[in-house]
């Protein structure tokens, strides 16, 4: 048997009071011989057994009706047998609901979001007053609430730009119900389930169950743009979406006004060649052709058209820095000059400059002060730790080992831009730019490494010059500017992660092996959850007893006076 209310049993302490007053009550009068009266002494011997009987009885009765109605307050749940009008066990849900951008697709003349959130509300309209309810969307964060709240939340739902995972969303959902002190524990995955969102494995701990709703049958044809890449040869522009989506037309367009049109189907890139375009930050945006998912019909860019910078290499900047700076000049990327000089010591002029740790560690007290000389906070110290580069601005080096660096210290107002081991990297205050390593392979794999090229033309096009670049994040697609003061050095672009544009469905194999899960159909899912023994409520039955048993003391009472 278990409780609704389980705090309510605190009052079968109140069971000990009829035993108290009974107690109380109970008197040894003086014994005073009185030969008049001795005749009565047997009558008198029969009458007080018959009301200790009597009293007793009253005492029986008196408690277990303060134990009945006691525990018909708790709610006691008892096992039954019965379909209808029962009760489970107290459990603890968290329901995931996939409102990501696919959900948004509209299948015969509804969104598919409507179907999703129809199963999600029968789910929890099963919920109990001892349920412990939390409800995760594609955001990621998990809600708790009571059943109303919840429903009430399921019912306002609107698809999000951003997408779920929904193996690792499982294994969150499972750990937060498995720490919870109730019978039963489950996670509801009401998803699309789409194939693309079933990466990984969820390995739920025992004792959670998962239900999974089924994927649809038909997977929905749909184009969606993918990575946008810019460069001198104009816009490749990716197109993802279902596998045998035929071809569609696009349009690109530069300060809202359309440059180039083309066709592309899933799977393809078609590249587009940009008008000449004066120096600047230029918006713009690919967008195709109208349909089932409008999500990821339209995606931003921003095309930065700036002179290559004039670079000056010195004599110790080292054999792999010069080759590559050389080959960035041969094609075009990079000119000779003193826009930006390249070293070990920060350059004389009010140009920038890159700075690379002396090769001979006796010179790193001569690079200090020449970086305090020319007003920078930043100085080389001691040796750091070999590891990894961490770098969210500039991909291309994002993981690379470094062997050997000097650790970065000095400035709070500066920017870092990479990081090996959480100690700054790659570092930029005002107009110099310092690195850890000197870019050759004794320090670092980075100038065997494909992105080392790339890396140094964005060392000397943007880094040295104070701008941020562009920089994606998902969300709704958009562009924010960055500004210092009245110059433009960045911009935030938001889209759609390309992966949502496949709509093609998981199988019921990989469903199950990625999330753990039992598939139910959308017809069946309500009546599948909370699967815990069935229980019916004894409340009713206690209170009914707790009648009869307070007309039986009625009647004792009675026959006692």
């Amino acid at each position: 048997m278990s409780f609704l209310h389980p705090l309510a049993l605190a009052g079968l302490a109140a069971a000990a009071i009829p035993a108290l007053l009974h107690l109380l009550e109970r008197r040894v009068p003086p014994e005073l011989p009185f030969p008049a009266v001795r005749y009565l002494a047997d009558a008198e011997r029969r009458s007080a057994r018959q009301l200790r009987l009597r009293h007793l009885l009253l005492l029986v009765l008196r408690t277990a009706l303060i134990v009945a109605i006691v525990l018909a307050a708790a709610g006691p749940l008892v096992p039954s047998r019965a379909t209808g009008g029962t009760l489970h066990p107290p459990t603890a849900l968290a329901l995931i609901l996939d409102n990501s951008p696919s959900a948004g697709v509209v299948v015969d003349g509804r969104p598919r979001l409507d179907r999703l959130k129809a199963v999600a509300h029968a789910a929890l309209a099963r919920a109990g007053a001892a349920d412990r309810l939390w409800l995760v969307l594609a955001d990621g964060v998990a809600r708790a609430g009571s059943r109303e709240a919840l429903l009430a939340a399921v019912d306002s739902v609107r698809p999000d730009a951003h997408r779920l995972a929904l193996a690792a969303a499982t294994a969150r959902a499972a750990r937060l119900v498995e720490g919870e002190p109730v019978p039963a524990r489950e996670v509801h995955v009401v998803s699309d389930q789409q194939r693309t969102a079933l990466d990984g494995s969820a390995d739920t701990p025992r004792g959670v169950r998962v239900l999974a709703l089924a994927p649809a049958n038909v997977a929905v044809p749909n184009r969606g743009l993918g990575a946008l890449e810019l460069s001198d040869g104009g816009l490749a522009v990716g197109i993802t979406g279902t596998p045998g989506t035929p071809p569609g037309p696009l349009t690109v367009r530069l300060r809202g006004r359309a440059v180039a049109r083309a066709l592309g189907a899933p799977g393809t890139t078609v590249t587009i060649p940009l008008p000449a375009s004066g120096p600047g930050w230029w918006p713009g945006d690919v967008e195709l052709e109208a349909d089932e998912l409008r999500a990821d019909d339209a995606r931003p860019f921003v095309w930065r058209v700036a002179p290559p910078a004039r670079v000056a290499v010195g004599p110790d900047a080292g054999p792999f820095l010069s080759a590559a700076i050389a080959v960035l000049r041969d094609g075009g990327r990079l000119a000779t000059g003193s826009d930006v000089a390249v070293g070990e010591r920060p350059g004389a002029g009010p140009g920038a400059s890159v700075v690379l740790p002396p090769a001979d560690a006796a010179l790193v007290g001569q690079a200090n002060r020449a970086l305090a000389a020319r007003g920078v906070a930043w100085r080389f110290a001691g040796p750091g730790t070999p590891g990894p580069l961490a770098a969210p601005t500039l991909p291309g080096i994002a993981g690379v080992e470094v062997a050997r660096r000097y650790r970065l210290e000095g400035s709070d107002s500066g920017a870092v831009l990479a990081t090996v081991n959480g100690e700054p990297w790659l570092a930029r205050e005002g107009k110099v730019v310092l690195l850890g390593s000197r870019l050759d392979t004794a320090w670092t794999a980075l100038p065997a490494a494909p992105g080392f090229v790339p890396f140094v033309d964005a060392l000397a096009n943007r880094i040295a010059r104070g701008e941020s670049g562009v920089r994606e994040v998902e969300g709704v697609p958009g562009v924010a500017f960055v500004v210092d003061g009245a110059d433009t050095v960045g911009a935030t672009l938001s889209r759609i992660d390309p992966r949502e544009s496949d709509l093609t469905s998981a199988p019921a194999a990989l469903i199950r092996r990625a999330l753990g899960a039992e598939i139910v159909r959308d017809a069946d899912f309500a009546a599948a959850a909370f699967a815990g023994p069935r229980l019916a409520d004894a409340g009713g039955v206690l209170l009914v007893l707790a009648l009869l048993l307070a007309a039986a003391e009625l009647g004792v009472a009675t026959l006692t006076r």
